[in-house]
């Protein structure tokens, strides 16, 4: 059986903070340190073709584009000509030589329907002398902040405007350099401002929030009916909530469900942690829909992403993984619910190894809490690390990304 392709998955966002597109970064493993996408051929076909048939690319994009990596060679061999166009934005790397070879090449792929981005676009001499061949084929320009300096970033927004080609800023990694260049007119954003979103201070999580979290602490320690009834009967928001749930498909029974133990036996008790997330997402704070947001979609699919992990790692110790998928969770409810993250702790009775692991980094759940960092921001040097530190090979990891993925697509 062959390993499923790793990946990085970062995702694009437009003006209105929306995912645009996901940039998908390709390795042939976690371990390897070679270019973002792998030199030799053969490889690299195979990586994409688990990607596709393992995975399959709606679970990893939806209804988005991917933006992928390609190195000279893969243009010229031809080796996205079976790729789906309106799916896939080829993405031509910084330092690729640009002559007639390139540029033929190039224009073939632009005939058959694929936009082009040129990547880590520097505003200077050399950068816009060497490209200009292929303007006419381009449709992104992705303009790195740490390179460009401000004046730069302003000049190329109104350079390639001019020329009708969208503008991405990446490595956005403040909310000051995300509104200068929002402001500058710049299309697209990415970078680590919205994977690792900035603390919400000065605000406590509401009462409902902090309840749903004291339930989904409550349920991994496995409780029984009557101990999860009485504490569901304690938080009438909630209790409500779960009876207008189940009741929304009344037409399926002879009559209502009126008591929560019914609504409990009614959901089913695997099922609960699922509608408690979902509940806890649809809170007023997170706007219509918050299942649109880059954070919702982040936080779930870390907290998945963690469980799982966690089950290959946990050896004797039962309550691991649930403890890893309320770490993914809280991870990101700062964020989610506009409350610092001490305060959604003392408030939802978070045990002290969950403290550690989200306040320190620490622990046996804090190392899967930086796993899930690392392999989200393509931290190649940390996932190798971590790898050893958990003692976790490339293929399990590989499975974890693979069945999170699958999980994620399917709710």
């Amino acid at each position: 059986m062959h390993s499923l392709a790793y990946l990085a998955r970062q995702p694009i966002l437009d003006r209105e903070g929306k995912i645009f597109a996901y940039e998908l970064l390709f390795r042939d493993s976690p371990t390897s340190d070679t270019a973002v996408i792998a030199s030799d051929m053969l490889a690299t076909a195979q990586v994409l073709e688990n990607v596709l048939n393992n995975i399959g690319l709606p679970k990893l994009i939806g209804d988005h584009k991917a933006f992928v990596n390609c190195s000279r060679d893969m243009l010229l061999d031809n080796l996205f000509g079976l790729l789906n166009p309106r799916c896939f934005v080829l993405e031509i790397l910084e330092d690729v030589e640009v002559d007639d070879t390139l540029v033929k090449a190039v224009a073939h792929y632009h005939a058959r329907g694929f936009e082009i981005a040129l990547d880590d676009f520097i505003f200077n001499d050399e950068f816009l002398k060497r490209c200009a061949p292929l303007y006419p084929f381009i449709s992104y320009v992705k303009m790195d902040l740490v390179e460009n300096s401000d004046e730069d970033m302003a000049n190329a927004a109104a350079f390639f405007k001019a020329k009708n080609i969208k503008i991405l800023a990446e490595k956005v990694e403040t909310k000051a350099s995300f509104k200068k260049c929002l402001a500058a007119g710049y299309d697209y954003f990415q970078g680590f401002f919205f994977a690792k979103p900035e603390l919400v201070t000065g605000r406590r999580i509401d009462a409902t929030s902090a309840a749903i979290l004291r339930i989904l602490l409550l349920l991994r320690k496995h409780p029984g009916l009557d101990e999860l009834c009485a504490c569901l009967s304690e938080y009438g928001d909630v209790a409500a909530n779960l009876l207008r749930f189940v009741n929304s498909d009344a037409q399926f029974r002879s009559q209502d469900i009126a008591n929560v133990r019914d609504a409990i036996v009614w959901i089913g008790m695997r099922n609960i942690q699922e509608w408690l997330m979902l509940m806890l997402y649809a809170r007023p704070e997170m706007g219509m829909t918050p299942q649109s947001s880059p954070l919702f979609q982040n936080a779930s699919h870390r907290a998945k992403f963690l469980e799982i992990l966690a089950h290959v790692v946990s050896g004797t110790d039962n309550d691991l993984p649930a403890k890893a998928f309320m770490v993914g969770l809280i991870s990101r409810m700062d964020a989610l619910v506009g409350a610092p993250l001490e305060s959604i702790l003392t408030e939802s009775g978070a045990d002290e190894d969950i403290r550690e692991a989200l306040l320190q980094r620490s622990g046996r759940l804090g190392n899967l809490l930086q796993l899930a960092d690392a392999v989200e921001l393509d931290d190649q040097p940390k996932i190798i690390e971590l790898l050893k530190e958990l003692n976790i090979s490339s293929t399990l990891l590989n499975r974890c990304v693979n069945d999170a993925y699958t999980w994620a697509h399917e709710h």
